[in-house]
């Protein structure tokens, strides 16, 4: 279906080269760019949460450093052991200057070993004692490490992490020092090193939320996390509310949680589909018109030049194309008028030499046919004369003006009557010539008396038959039949004579006149026949099998 139109060959070529390629490399493209864009985003917030709980261990390795100095401080350990009123000078100043590098990440709280808030750096009044037989106090207590981090489990505090250190005295616990570390202090300390489009979470242990910044707050960040533990899914992995990545806070037991918007949602990975099918039907729609407009440029001068070609194929050489264009199609154009000019020039050339030629051949035809009947009636009326002295010779005079006025008469076609005039004028020649030695007759129908014929055909082969047919026979018989054969017009002449030679039959059946002595007339007669209707027309010769021969000529049935 395609090869037979060269412009859905065009437009397949089209198809092939431009949409084709760019469907594939479009399906390609997207999935590579998903997945380096993808890569890059999954590096770059590894980097992010791994910066994020490095900055967080890194603080929390410094309230435990400070806690630690002042835990150990002399002041510190005497206010808790001899209970100094804690609103000294100098305790306030050692708390102070000790902490000087985290206030702004934390407040410090001194508490004794009832729980009772002895100093502090925060501002606020709220709350000033704080439980020991359970909480984060009891803990530190009862723990072989002396520093313990914590989610704050009283919700009524504000802060969210604790870190609280014993100050023990000679191995007895003789108070507490607690950090508290609010939301804000949180973000403080993650401000350089998370964005604002990141949902950014820290869970305690059991995977509890402990802190979320402004854009985790409305997402249930930590169920989506057991969720998809429960369910065995990896939890980096990119899903409906986004793609999470985890990390341990050092040694703390808290972790933190990085979640991302996922960049190629299936929106998004339909709106790039659509925008490339968008592009490939541009781009189909773009095919057809080029497609249209190439094909018509194309085939409008090759369509003009296969109608002229098709006129020429039916013989009309005078029809040329007609193009202004300068490119390779209109020089194919001129190329082909001037093939055919050219062309017209030697058909016209070559018919007029073959029509002189069929003109001279023929006319040399039937010169040679008057020369060689001329001469046998001139001998016959020589020998006539000369032994006899009768008036025969006036007959055969009078015939043979009749016959000699047609042979030399300008027409070249005549009515199949006058030529079977001229065979029976010619017959009583013969009969002269030959006492009467032979019968001749002839049946035709009236009908096809008046059927055009090229002249002097009937005669030649009439002549054969009595001079070749009847030779060294008396009381021959010579049949003539003419009739209409699916208008085809048969003339056949018997002779019961010694029949046709063998060798005769083959140079008449092979048309072979290279040895034609002897048998002139009936070559001429083919020769006329075939210059004039064609090859398929002239003559046969049969041998008959009870003696005697027959010559059957054949030509178109023509009244015109």
């Amino acid at each position: 279906m395609i090869r037979k139109s060269f412009k859905r060959e065009l437009l397949s070529a089209f198809i092939i080269v431009a949409i084709l390629p760019l469907l594939i490399s479009g399906i390609f493209l997207i999935r590579a760019f998903r997945s380096r864009i993808s890569q890059n985003y999954e590096e770059l917030a590894l980097s992010s949460i791994k910066e994020a709980a490095s900055e967080l261990d890194s603080k929390f390795s410094i309230f435990k450093y400070d806690m630690t100095a002042l835990s150990n401080d002399e002041v510190i350990l005497e206010m808790l052991s001899k209970n100094t009123p804690h609103t000294g000078s100098r305790s306030y100043r050692i708390l102070f200057t000790l902490t000087s590098d985290l206030r702004d990440y934390g407040d410090f709280t001194v508490y004794d070993i009832d729980g009772t808030a002895l100093i502090s750096t925060s501002s606020s009044e709220s709350k000033k004692n704080m439980p020991t037989y359970f909480g984060i106090l009891k803990d530190v207590e009862s723990a072989s490490n002396s520093i313990v981090i914590r989610r704050t489990q009283d919700y009524e505090d504000p802060s969210l992490i604790q870190i609280a250190c014993a100050v023990r005295d000679k191995g007895s616990c003789i108070g507490y020092i607690v950090a508290s570390l609010d939301a804000d202090n949180i973000s403080a300390i993650l401000s350089n090193t998370t964005d604002s489009s990141s949902e950014v979470v820290i869970l305690d242990r059991y995977w509890d939320m402990v802190y979320s910044n402004e854009r985790a707050k409305n997402d249930n960040v930590a169920y989506t996390i057991r969720s998809r533990m429960m369910n065995g899914l990896d939890i980096t992995s990119p899903g409906d509310s986004g793609i999470f990545f985890v990390r341990e806070i050092g040694d703390s037991g808290l972790s933190i949680v990085l979640g991302k918007e996922n960049i190629f949602t299936s929106d998004v990975t339909k709106t790039m589909t659509r925008v490339m099918l968008l592009m490939a039907a541009i781009s189909f729609i773009l095919c057809l018109i080029v497609a249209e407009i190439m094909s018509g440029y194309l085939t409008r001068p090759i369509g003009k030049l296969s109608k002229v070609m098709k006129r020429a194929e039916s013989g009309d050489l005078s029809a040329r194309v007609d193009t202004k264009r300068q490119d390779e199609l209109g020089q194919l154009g001129r190329n082909y008028n001037k093939m055919a000019g050219e062309l017209q020039k030697y058909m016209d050339l070559e018919i007029q030499k073959q029509k002189e030629l069929d003109d001279r051949t023929i006319a040399m035809m039937q010169a040679q046919l008057n020369p060689h009947f001329l001469y046998n009636t001139l001998d016959t009326m020589k020998w006539t004369a000369k032994t006899r002295g009768v008036p025969e010779v006036a007959t055969l005079a009078s015939n043979l003006a009749i016959i000699l006025r047609m042979a030399i008469s300008g027409k070249k076609f005549v009515r199949l009557e006058e030529e079977i005039d001229l065979v029976k004028y010619y017959i009583e020649i013969q009969k002269i010539r030959f006492s009467g030695n032979f019968s001749f007759d002839i049946e035709v129908p009236l009908e096809l008396e008046d059927c055009i014929v090229p002249k002097l055909i009937l005669q030649p082969v009439v002549e054969n038959a009595i001079v070749h047919g009847l030779k060294d026979k008396a009381g021959g018989q010579v049949f003539v039949n003419i009739y209409d054969n699916n208008n085809v017009l048969e003339i056949e002449v018997y002779d019961d004579g010694v029949g046709i030679s063998d060798e005769d039959l083959y140079r008449i059946e092979h048309r072979d006149h290279r040895e034609e002595e002897g048998h002139l007339g009936l070559s001429n007669v083919d020769t006329i026949i075939r210059l004039y209707f064609g090859d398929e027309y002239g003559i046969k010769a049969k041998r008959l099998e009870e003696g005697g021969s027959i010559v059957t000529v054949t030509l178109p049935l023509n009244r015109d």
